[in-house]
């Protein structure tokens, strides 16, 4: 046996028990004590480094960030357009506004307010009555395709309806207007156009051709988004009738547009002249029952509304 540890032995039984407990207090405080620095230091530099890394500057903390931020915004070459966005609720909004107050010449979407007439006039308009085409009707400025009237046809006031608002027919919508006298049928359209609160908006013809004196139909862009709303909850069948698909296809027109998956085309209308320049509205839906009034005015063609158009509908299927 080791002769230190022997002594030690016997040292220990030689003191009291009272010392001993001494002795085991004293290692213990000391045990604890390591302890407890150890710990508090570690504490500390944890601190340290989280306070750090949390008062870094903003620029410099990579920030999650959703992919639409980043994309470009978007880009309409036209003088006006806008998005009405109805929710299935009822809940609407605009979700693109671009100078959309202001008035602007209104080519042929002006017959959607002559069609608004035709139908708020039923004693008048009776879609099975027949129409003898005047000379004046006749006698109207061309459309490209189909829809330009020979004096002394006849034809019905659903027929006259359905070629003005599929071919843009200036014959359909002057022969539509002399039934009750033009002059009384625009007052009627202005009329309508007060009513509505279409405080932008005056009419001076029924089919949006620029007159020879210089006047010329002008409404903003957002006169004529309300307007469509309102022919969208009361006389949905305008709409219908543009959504037709037409036995003779005009080009740039509503149906030159592309739709994606879920997405239906409700109806619209197209307008161009030298003043207007390329003019649509198209409402879609899609297939959570939301509906967007898209519209395009002033841009530089007939080919060209199209191609701004057609951004409007892939904005609104995002």
């Amino acid at each position: 046996m080791d002769t230190q540890s022997t002594f030690c032995e016997e040292e220990m039984k030689k003191t009291s028990p009272n010392k001993r407990r001494v002795v085991f207090f004293m290692q213990g405080f000391i045990f604890s004590a390591l302890v407890f620095w150890s710990l508090n230091s570690a504490q500390n530099g944890l601190e340290s480094y989280l306070y750090a890394d949390i008062s870094r500057p903003i620029a410099n903390l990579a920030l999650a960030s959703s992919a639409r931020s980043s994309e470009a915004p978007l880009e309409i070459k036209a003088k006006a357009a806008l998005v009405k966005k109805i929710g299935a609720n009822g809940r609407e909004k605009f979700i693109y506004k671009l100078d959309g107050d202001d008035p602007i010449p209104l080519a042929s979407l002006t017959k959607l307010m002559t069609a608004t007439i035709v139908l708020e006039n039923k004693d008048r308009y009776d879609y099975d009555e027949l129409v003898l085409v005047s000379s004046a009707a006749a006698s109207q400025d061309d459309v490209p395709v189909f829809g330009n009237l020979t004096a002394k046809d006849e034809y019905t006031i659903k027929e006259l309806l359905e070629l003005m608002l599929q071919y843009s027919s200036n014959d359909a919508a002057f022969q539509l207007s002399e039934v009750i006298g033009t002059s009384n049928f625009v007052d009627k359209m202005n009329n309508k156009a007060a009513e509505l609160g279409l405080d932008s908006t005056v009419f001076f013809n029924p089919s949006g051709l620029d007159l020879s004196n210089g006047d010329t139909n002008m409404s903003s862009p957002k006169d004529m988004v309300d307007l469509t709303e309102y022919i969208l909850e009361n006389h949905s069948e305008i709409l219908e009738m543009t959504a037709r698909m037409p036995a003779y296809l005009t080009v740039n027109g509503i149906h030159s547009l592309e739709f994606w998956d879920g997405q239906v085309l409700v109806g619209g209308k197209t307008g161009y002249t030298a003043k207007a320049g390329g003019c649509m509205i198209v409402v879609s839906r899609n297939s959570q029952n939301t509906t967007y009034i898209n519209a395009v005015f002033g841009a530089d063609s007939a080919e060209s509304r199209v191609r701004e158009m057609q951004k409007l509908i892939n904005l609104s299927n995002n």
